[in-house]
């Protein structure tokens, strides 16, 4: 049975997330699935309880986690 070729990631992800783990073992844990989608969440929820600086400080680490998946 024949495996199917699997595509190289593109060299701009590729480069960024290197620069990413190379410089914040912090910022490494963006690129996990959990934290894009938690960050999202805890967002939308900090914005329909009506808090205003939680929802930027989640929208802003959500942003973050996007760029860098």
């Amino acid at each position: 049975m024949a495996h199917p070729a699997r595509r190289p990631p593109c060299p701009q992800c590729k480069r960024r997330r290197q620069r990413l783990r190379a410089h914040s073992p912090f910022l490494n844990t963006f690129c996990m699935p959990i934290s894009r989608w938690g960050f999202t969440l805890c967002a939308i929820g900090a914005l329909y309880a009506g808090l205003t600086i939680p929802t930027l400080i989640a929208a802003a680490l959500a942003g973050a986690a996007w760029r860098y998946a």
